[in-house]
């Protein structure tokens, strides 16, 4: 896996730590790798029809790795359960701006 340490910039690959000034890079391949088997886990929950659940396991992607993968999963889980206040929230975080108190309007 190809990770930019976040300290110094340097690309490395499959590297424990940084070459350059020995970033524990270890920590962030864990972390990218549990976002994607959420996304992952996410996916199958929501083509299986279970959105409560895909919306909770794309939740926790994105808490791990701020993917716009994992933002459309749950903003498209929330549609499907017509919660409003999560439809909303993950609006803001799919447009590329976390802006928590945007409103969308919706019409009946």
């Amino acid at each position: 896996m190809n990770i930019t340490c976040p300290a110094c910039g340097k690309k490395s690959e499959d590297a424990r730590d940084c070459p350059r000034c020995g970033c524990e890079l270890y920590i962030l391949e864990m972390i990218t790798r549990a976002a994607a088997r959420e996304l992952f886990l996410g996916r199958e929950s929501f083509l299986s029809g279970d959105m409560q659940t895909a919306m909770h396991h794309a939740g926790k992607s994105w808490y791990l790795k701020k993917s716009p993968e994992a933002a459309r999963l749950a903003f498209l889980s929330a549609l499907a359960v017509n919660d409003l206040a999560q439809i909303a929230r993950w609006y803001a975080r799919t447009s590329g701006s976390d802006r928590e108190g945007m409103s969308i309007r919706v019409s009946r």
